[in-house]
């Protein structure tokens, strides 16, 4: 079933800001990998690791979005008398390559993330296996549940049931994800310099915020009231928008500022 966007008419300005979204996110994560490379070896060997788990985060991320930029253009049409984009026929947009994306990035942050926080031997291994599986169950669970979206929001007949109940799972999921990653948090500031620590801090609160905000945007479908409005889809897209570049570009330039402090602080030890 088509995702919820493909059942609106847009205005002109609501359309070009959608796809303005599209184009700066993607312009975003290829600045982003360009910083990646060039600062990798202000960093000691130890922890460059982060800046490479980087740099793949951005180059999947920029070819997603890269890809719904290009269907977000295909998939409407302008009508010049009515000035509004309506959908082109035997077209169709689709959220799903956004999953697609996560599914690898999501996996890769919570690599880094443990990375940076220095864990390693098994007890890496043991945090990375639940924190993967946590991160990937969540993201399928929840495309599972996009394609009720058309149901829950009344566009089509039929029963939008799964719309809260795979999301619903994927909500559950989340709350584990956020308990575990922050056991991992609390444990591994301790091993961090002080100057370290609150960036390391910064970092897990940032993403935090957004992961609730793509929790938010992900239901916008099927909360009444607002789900009949083009308007919405905008601030669902920016919602998307705004998370996809703080939690992979921001937070990885912050982990990022975690490694290149903490490579300094261990090689001023050394010295002492």
């Amino acid at each position: 079933m088509p995702n919820y966007e493909n059942f609106f008419v847009f205005e002109y300005w609501q359309y070009e800001v959608i796809r303005h979204a599209f184009s700066f996110t993607a312009a975003v994560f290829a600045a982003a990998l360009l910083y990646f490379v060039l600062t990798a070896s202000e960093a000691t060997k130890k922890y460059r690791r982060t800046f490479y788990i980087s740099g793949v985060v951005m180059v999947s991320a920029t070819i997603e979005l890269g890809l719904l930029y290009l269907m977000w253009n295909s998939s409407f049409t302008y009508d010049a008398e009515q000035m509004v984009y309506t959908r082109a026929e035997g077209q169709i947009f689709a959220n799903g390559y956004r999953y697609a994306n996560w599914l690898i990035d999501v996996p890769m942050l919570l690599t880094q993330f443990l990375v940076v926080l220095q864990f390693a031997g098994a007890e890496f291994m043991k945090r990375w296996a639940k924190l993967t599986i946590a991160g990937a169950a969540m993201i399928i669970l929840g495309y599972i549940g996009q394609y009720y979206e058309p149901q829950v929001a009344g566009f089509v007949q039929g029963s939008g049931a799964g719309f809260w109940i795979w999301g619903g799972l994927s909500w559950l999921v989340f709350f584990y994800l956020l308990y575990v990653a922050n056991d991992s948090v609390k444990t591994g500031l301790e091993s961090l310099s002080q100057d370290a620590q609150p960036w390391m801090s910064r970092a897990w609160t940032l993403l935090i915020v957004t992961w609730f905000i793509y929790g938010f945007v992900y239901l916008v479908p099927g909360i009444p009231g607002i789900n009949q409005s083009a308007d919405w889809v905008v601030i669902r897209q920016l919602g998307y928008t705004f998370s996809d570049v703080v939690s992979k570009a921001v937070f990885g330039l912050m982990l990022s500022q975690v490694a290149i402090i903490q490579s300094r602080s261990e090689a001023g030890s050394q010295r002492g």
